[in-house]
């Protein structure tokens, strides 16, 4: 009996170890698969982004644009493990076909940053609904499209002249079903009701007009259409820039010269119509059409922002070789940042062309910021900026650096008032000098 004591005790000893070993490999088993839930959680957070936030006692909550920023709402982002959109962390050479040149002068900058959370912008009408809204991978402010319906800024007033540039970051959520599709309208209207009116035309305007729309979930793509008056309702077919759940973020560039239009989805030209409008087509409306049936009760939404339009095609070899300074709004910049984005590309290679036809032409590349932050912060930004954009040329298009000198000027130099959002736009700039 005194024998089998022991041998009981150890019995027992390996089978409690033996089972808390077990244990301890569920419980393993268990942690690992609640990391993967939670990754996955993390990769479709969007989909919960129309959901709205706690008001902070402002009613707003912090703008990601800090002293001295550029293009707000476009710093180091993560969509999803499978969606990212092509930006700030990409090298700037994977924008190499992309020649879009942002228009000279900024009219309308729009990243909702001055709206509170959960409101309809207040400059904006729709007869449905739509909220501003943070997302939880994204910075800045968006517009939630949630509901079926048109959706457009009033302060776009007036005629659009026959040169001038659209940006806008769009993104989808998952719940966006197959038919769920957004249109981006460049429209002459007469007044608001024709406006509205957008939301029965399907996408061939009746009157002066282009329109470009997306149903970015479609066979396993997404798709893009596009008309005028003048070509009608066009199918271009299968894109792969914007589709959910494989890459639901994407930069929307518009590029109007007189007749042509150019559409770019982020480093990709999709379109480029020689013969799209009448040369003195004046259009004076941008328009959002939302449409698909119930999305709204499926927890569908599109959101928009980061709006950017600019009149003017800029002339960069006449203002730099004959006037002696060319000052650009299309050098761009991470939020709070020196780092210069790969949207850059096309803004950069005009300059460098013109550099490299004028071999004995040297230059001073010196940044500029807006007002915001302090004074001290955004004259070292500024500064740095300008090394960047110095360092971009030489090292991605050959310039030689003995030809470049740099400076910043910080905020001390406005070009425009520091109270609008278009206003800062203007004042965020890089300004060439001929020495």
């Amino acid at each position: 009996m005194t024998k089998t004591l022991p041998l009981l005790g150890l019995i027992c000893l390996l089978t409690f170890t033996s089972k808390g070993q077990f244990l301890d490999r569920l419980k393993n088993k268990v942690q690992r698969k609640v990391e993967d839930a939670v990754d996955k959680k993390v990769d479709n957070t969007i989909d919960n982004a129309g959901k709205k936030k706690d008001k902070s006692p402002s009613g707003t909550t912090p703008s990601s644009s800090g002293s001295g920023s550029d293009n707000p709402g476009s710093g180091d982002v993560n969509v999803s493990a499978t969606s990212q959109n092509a930006g700030p962390n990409f090298d700037i050479r994977s924008y190499s076909k992309f020649d879009f040149v942002p228009g000279a002068k900024v009219i309308v900058h729009e990243d909702f940053a001055q709206e509170a959370i959960g409101d309809f912008p207040a400059q904006w009408n729709t007869r449905t609904g739509a909220e501003v809204v943070t997302l939880s991978n994204r910075p800045g402010k968006w517009l939630a499209l949630n509901k079926d319906g048109i959706f457009f800024p009033e302060y776009i007033t007036s005629n659009l002249p026959e040169n001038f540039t659209l940006q806008v970051d769009l993104m989808a959520n998952d719940n966006i079903a197959n038919i769920s599709n957004i249109t981006i309208g460049l429209l002459h209207t007469k007044d608001v009701e024709e406006k509205f009116d957008m939301r029965t035309a399907d996408y061939a305007p009746s009157g002066q007009g282009f329109k470009v729309g997306f149903t970015p979930v479609s066979s396993g793509h997404g798709s893009l259409y596009y008309s005028s008056n003048l070509i009608g309702q066009q199918h271009q077919g299968a894109i792969d820039e914007f589709n959910v759940p494989g890459k639901n973020a994407v930069t929307v560039s518009i590029w109007r010269q007189k007749q042509r239009v150019r559409v770019y989805l982020d480093s990709t030209k999709a379109l480029d119509l020689p013969r799209a409008l009448d040369a003195a087509a004046a259009l004076n409306s941008l328009v959002f059409l939302a449409y698909a049936p119930d999305f709204d009760r499926k927890g569908g939404a599109f959101y928009v922002s980061n709006i950017r339009l600019a009149i003017g095609a800029p002339d960069t070899r006449n203002k730099l070789i004959t006037e002696g300074k060319f000052i650009t709004h299309g050098i761009l910049f991470d939020v709070n940042s020196d780092k210069v984005q790969a949207a850059s590309y096309g803004s950069l290679q005009d300059i460098a062309n013109v550099l490299k036809e004028n071999t004995s032409v040297r230059v001073k590349i010196i940044g500029h910021t807006d007002a915001d932050g302090e004074a001290q912060p955004n004259l070292d930004l500024s500064k740095r900026r300008a090394e960047a954009v110095k360092a971009a040329l030489a090292q991605s298009f050959g310039i030689d650096a003995a030809r470049m000198e740099t400076d910043g000027k910080g905020e001390t130099q406005p070009l425009d008032n520091n109270n609008t959002p278009a206003g800062k736009a203007n004042n965020r700039r890089v300004e060439f000098v001929k020495l």
